[in-house]
C-alpha cells in the first residue's frame, strides 16, 4: 500500500520528470485528466519546491496566479471537492502543499527581529539568522455528533453554510483546553445543551488554511436547543428517517454522520 512521507522543503529550479506536482493554483488545484500530473507533463519550466514523497516518488509543490493560462489538458477543480476524491497518500500530499503554500506566505520574517526567513534544510521549520525557528502552524478544531435518548442526531445550520445544509457543530480549540472540553464548550455555546460521554471518532486534515478537524461522538446530557443566532441560524435534533441537506461526502462531518445512519437500527 502507498504511504506519503513528509520531508523538509527544498526548491527545485527546474523540473522534476518524474515527481508528482501539486499545482496550486489561488484557490484551486489543477488537475489532468481528473489526476495529479506528473512533472513531465507540465510543458513550463518554474520553480517549485519539494515537500515529501509517495513511496519513492516526489511530491512537488508548484504555484501559478489565478489568471494563469493553463495547458491543453490540465484544468483547474475545485480544492475541497477534490481532495474528498483522492486516494489517501495524494489527499494527505495536497494538504500538506496547501498548508504549506499558506504558512510560508504569512511567515516570511521572523517576529522577533524582523529579517527574512529561510527554511530549515533538515527539517519543516523556517529559521532566522538571529537563531529563531518557525514550524507549520497546525490549528486543532473539533467538531461532534450529539445523539438523545430517542437515537436522534443533533444537526445546525451554520451562517456560512448554503441556504439549506445542515451539519455537526464545530469550532477551534481555544488555549489550555484539552479537545473534550473543546466539544463540551463549543456545544454549550452554540446550541445551549450539555453533553456527556465524549468520545473520539476520527481526525481529518483540513487545509482552509491549516485545520486538524478531530472528530467525536457525544450525548445529550440536558437542557434545551438554543441557536446563539450568531453562528448557527437554526438547530434541532433530526431522526435518521427525516433528515435536512447534508454536507458532501469525504468530508469528516459527513463520514461521522454516514456512521450514525449505518448504525442508527442497530
Amino acid at each position: 500500500m502507498s504511504e506519503f512521507y513528509p520531508q523538509p522543503l527544498r526548491d527545485t529550479p527546474g523540473s522534476v520528470p518524474d515527481g508528482i506536482l501539486i499545482i496550486l493554483r489561488g484557490p484551486d488545484i489543477v488537475l489532468k485528466d481528473s489526476r495529479l500530473p506528473l512533472g513531465c507533463e507540465w510543458p513550463q519550466k518554474v520553480a517549485s519546491t519539494q515537500f515529501g514523497k509517495i513511496d519513492i516518488t516526489s511530491c512537488i509543490m508548484l504555484e501559478i496566479a489565478p489568471e494563469d493560462p493553463l495547458p491543453e489538458g490540465f484544468a483547474a477543480h475545485e480544492l475541497r471537492s477534490t481532495v474528498a476524491r483522492l486516494p489517501d497518500p495524494e489527499k494527505i500530499a495536497v494538504c500538506r502543499a496547501r498548508s504549506l503554500s499558506h504558512w510560508q506566505k504569512q511567515r516570511r520574517y521572523c517576529g522577533t527581529c524582523g529579517k527574512l526567513l529561510q527554511d530549515k534544510s533538515d527539517e519543516c521549520a523556517r529559521v532566522c539568522e538571529c537563531g529563531e525557528i518557525y514550524y507549520p502552524v497546525v490549528t486543532p478544531a473539533v467538531i461532534v455528533a450529539v445523539t438523545d435518548q430517542n437515537n436522534r442526531i443533533l444537526l445546525a445550520h451554520n451562517s456560512k453554510f448554503r441556504k439549506s445544509m445542515y451539519s455537526l457543530i464545530a469550532g477551534f480549540v481555544e488555549p489550555g483546553e484539552t479537545l473534550e472540553h473543546a466539544v463540551a464548550r463549543e456545544v454549550k455555546e452554540e446550541v445551549g445543551i450539555d453533553v456527556k460521554n465524549i468520545r473520539y471518532f476520527a481526525s481529518q486534515s483540513w487545509p482552509f488554511p491549516n485545520a486538524l478537524m478531530v472528530g467525536f461522538t457525544a450525548e445529550y446530557a440536558g437542557g434545551t436547543v438554543t441557536p446563539d443566532l450568531i453562528e448557527i441560524e437554526a438547530a434541532d435534533f433530526y431522526s435518521p428517517d427525516n433528515l435536512p441537506e447534508l454536507p458532501s461526502h469525504g468530508s469528516i462531518a459527513r463520514r461521522i454522520i454516514d456512521h450514525y445512519l449505518e448504525n442508527s437500527h442497530k
